[in-house]
């Protein structure tokens, strides 16, 4: 049967996305298969998904972060990369996906133009394109490593960050003009 609808919170894409999957009963069920580079694979259920984003969307809310403001992911396609942007969508934040291999400079660009006060992203690109340019991103406040342990002031570990958060999340109401993606192209299509 069909939940009841949710006129009190909109509708939000997190939601839809992974815990609607729950309520209806396909919580077991594969939502993400992850294989890595070097032949690892890993299952995500929707349960599993709909858990580890209400934990992050909880870890925006004690960092201070409000609807509309950016978190962006600077990754390939890892399981942090959907769990952020489920998290932020379920926040009502605006996830913004950055290319892992853009250099520093157009990433710095796209942290700047995109106001964005949460960067996810692996311990290399953040030595390789961030860290240097920290100066010069004024809106940039937390940085969280999905591979790495606390480092310096600002920067995190994704998942110590995600482990001390409740895995329930009231999402909040969610109005048909909130943004939700904010996707920057290299112009060249």
């Amino acid at each position: 049967a069909e939940p009841a609808a949710r006129p009190d919170c909109g509708v939000n894409i997190g939601h839809e996305a992974v815990d609607r999957q729950v309520e209806l009963g396909r919580g077991e069920v594969i939502a993400l298969r992850w294989r890595g580079k070097n032949g690892e694979r890993r299952d995500f259920s929707y349960a599993e998904l709909a858990r580890l984003s209400s934990r992050f969307a909880n870890a925006l809310g004690r960092l201070g972060l409000v609807r509309g403001d950016r978190v962006c992911v600077l990754a390939g396609r890892i399981p942090e990369l959907y769990i952020a942007a489920l998290g932020t969508l379920k926040a009502g934040a605006v996830f913004c996906p950055l290319f892992s291999v853009f250099g520093p400079e157009p990433v710095r660009v796209r942290l700047v133009k995109s106001r964005a006060r949460v960067l996810v992203t692996t311990a290399l690109l953040y030595e390789r394109k961030v860290r240097e340019q920290r100066a010069a991103l004024p809106d940039l406040e937390h940085v969280l490593l999905t591979d790495g342990a606390d480092a310096e002031p600002g920067v995190r570990a994704f998942h110590a960050l995600l482990e001390a958060e409740s895995e329930r999340y009231a999402i909040p109401f969610t109005d048909p003009g909130d943004w939700a993606l904010l996707h920057f192209t290299s112009g060249s299509t």
